[in-house]
């Protein structure tokens, strides 16, 4: 099944989006900077007989909602155009917080470094479409038989926060404090982050929804960038995300400061 996302000058259907149902939904989501690029290669792609993919814009929200809750998902990184290795290093680790993630670069780079951010695989786009289609599919294989990563599942539906109900189920999903780096990219453009500014006002404003479940979001400013974590209110780490919490006490995100010093298709079916 190729599925192309072509650009667009007006907004894409509402609920479109969903999960596969019976193995009929794309296994690859495409997650690119630039999507006519990427559609191309993926045209190629798809006459090499690759499992079921979309492609999306990097930042797009209905693709990241797909890749969060649907399992066995692969995220492949296309950069049609050589990037540093840095680059390329933020998006793997924002793009981590959603899925497994491989990349595919036609330039040279640090391929320890990519897969020390987090990737199953660095593919090569100058590589036969053959090869590629058959390294996509072994990281499929694989990944069916590995743990798949935790989806939070918070009690009650985030219906009067609708826009934020990702950045929602990442902070339930997360088994360790949650970078605000990885989440400025993540929620930003390919080029520009969100603003730390703007993220942290997100996050309050998730507070009272949290606070009913009995939850509270604590920030930890440190060496210059902040990190989250969910905690009982008053009390310890929320440790078990596939647990929903139902006690409807207090409100608010804490802000715990450290001392100075301390350290290819347009709708997803």
């Amino acid at each position: 099944m190729l599925t192309i996302e072509q650009p667009r000058t007006t907004a894409a259907p509402r609920g479109r989006t969903r999960a596969p149902r019976g193995g009929a939904g794309p296994l690859v989501v495409i997650v690119s900077p630039d999507v006519e690029a990427s559609v191309a290669w993926a045209k190629r792609l798809h006459r090499a007989g690759p499992p079921r993919f979309v492609v999306r814009r990097w930042g797009d929200q209905r693709g990241y909602e797909y890749l969060r809750r649907a399992p066995g998902v692969l995220a492949l990184l296309d950069t049609p155009r050589p990037e540093p290795t840095a680059e390329l290093v933020r998006r793997v680790r924002a793009l981590r917080l959603l899925a497994p993630v491989a990349v595919a670069t036609p330039g040279r780079v640090d391929c320890a470094a990519l897969l020390a951010a987090g990737a199953v695989n660095v593919l090569c786009r100058n590589t036969a479409e053959s090869a590629i289609a058959a390294r996509i599919e072994a990281d499929l294989r694989w990944l069916r038989r590995a743990p798949g990563p935790g989806r939070g599942q918070g009690g009650e539906p985030l219906r009067p926060y609708r826009s934020q109900s990702l950045l929602l189920e990442i902070l339930l999903g997360a088994r360790s404090p949650l970078c605000c780096h990885d989440l400025r990219w993540l929620l930003g453009d390919p080029s520009r982050p969100m603003s730390l500014r703007a993220l942290r006002a997100r996050v309050e404003r998730l507070a009272p929804h949290l606070a009913r479940q009995g939850l509270e979001c604590r920030r930890n400013v440190r060496w210059g960038a902040d990190t989250f974590t969910l905690h009982r209110l008053g009390g310890p780490r929320f440790e078990d995300p596939a647990r929903p919490a139902v006690a409807p006490l207090g409100s608010g995100v804490r802000t715990d400061v450290a001392p100075p010093g301390s350290g290819v298709r347009t709708d997803v079916a």
